[in-house]
């Protein structure tokens, strides 16, 4: 609820743009013991400029129950940013951007609602986490957002699914990869688009057996190649069962994500 208690006390907006603000206000006088409801309407501001919407009582207190301000141009949105006054210092009470059709109101227990051009409401939405937040991972009260959430620890900073056979890479589908290179039989060099900030991410990969069968040509594993984990690139190289020795070669589906800080 919002009261003007001083004849000095006035409710004003600010509007930017010469769209067509309709406003409305319902109050209540409280004046020595007589209580008298009251309302008023305003003429449609057209321009970008400042209107009293309330003005100050001439005696006793205005409480008001009801605020209502609709942008009632067909396609001109305006900011309107409410005021109350007295006389010497002006607080901002709120400033709201009304698109076309939409509206926004005050209840008689001081709630704002900013209504669409269909009549709902916008949702209660957090504000979009920053990039530190999201690297912090410890903030419950913002939101995370598609074009920064890679930024969270827990999220993949890469990955991808591929095919390599007989000296040919197929890329099946990924997230942040520029390429894959053919390093040799059982070689797999992944060039990441966006670097990682230090070569001390976590890299995790494997491989599809090719059958089920459990002879030693189909009993493949892999790894990270020796020294080749650099902030943009690591290669991860296959091997099968061979006794001993083991064998470096090709196989059909190799998988591999990393994750760690961001450059």
């Amino acid at each position: 609820m919002l009261q003007l208690t001083s004849a000095s006390d006035l409710i004003r907006v600010v509007t930017s743009a010469a769209a067509d603000i309709e406003a409305h206000v319902s109050y209540v006088n409280h004046d020595a013991g007589a209580i008298t409801p009251a309302r008023t309407n305003t003429a449609s501001i057209v321009t970008a400029t400042t209107t009293t919407i309330l003005a100050s009582p001439a005696s006793g207190q205005h409480r008001v129950v009801l605020l209502s301000l609709r942008n009632n141009h067909g396609s001109t949105a305006c900011d309107v940013t409410v005021r109350h006054e007295d006389g010497t210092e002006i607080e901002t009470l709120i400033k709201v951007t009304l698109l076309a059709g939409e509206a926004l109101v005050m209840d008689r227990n001081g709630k704002w609602t900013h209504y669409a051009v269909d009549g709902g409401e916008y949702p209660l939405v957090p504000s979009a986490a920053s990039r530190t937040e999201m690297e912090a991972a410890t903030s419950l009260v913002v939101a995370s957002t598609p074009g920064r959430q890679h930024y969270h620890p827990g999220h993949p900073k890469f990955w991808c699914h591929a095919i390599q056979t007989t000296g040919i890479v197929f890329l099946l589908d990924s997230y942040n990869l520029t390429s894959l290179t053919d390093t040799g039989p059982g070689r797999l060099t992944h060039t990441i688009a966006a670097d990682m900030a230090s070569t001390s991410y976590a890299i995790q990969a494997m491989v599809q057996r090719p059958g089920t069968s459990l002879s030693v040509s189909s009993l493949k594993y892999c790894n990270v190649r020796n020294a080749t984990q650099a902030v943009g690139s690591f290669e991860v190289e296959v091997y099968d069962g061979t006794a001993v020795t083991h064998v470096q070669e090709d196989t059909h589906n190799i998988y591999a994500m990393a994750l760690g800080d961001a450059a």
